[in-house]
């Protein structure tokens, strides 16, 4: 399950990577004033792939070091906290 979060994380950071350079081509136009705006908007998204990519490390590593029992047991208990709450 660990391995599952590392991959998804890790394909969330690249994805964000090609949303950022997106969102700035898609935005871009003669006007200054939009320029701008699409800069701001690549670069907000842009801050968001570090965090995606640190994420990615600590499941790969904490898949490592042992705790894949303790995942899925947390897991589990988050699953019975959402049945509780849907009822």
């Amino acid at each position: 399950m660990l391995d599952k979060l590392g991959y998804l994380a890790t394909g969330l950071g690249l994805s964000s990577i090609a949303a950022s350079v997106a969102a700035w081509y898609k935005e871009k136009t003669d006007d200054e004033a939009e320029n701008a705006h699409a800069e701001r908007t690549g670069i907000f998204i842009g801050l968001w792939p570090q965090t995606f990519f640190a994420l990615a490390i600590i499941f790969f590593k904490l898949r490592e070091m042992g705790h894949e029992k303790d995942a899925e047991r947390l897991m589990k208990r988050l699953e019975k906290k959402i049945n509780e709450v849907k009822k």
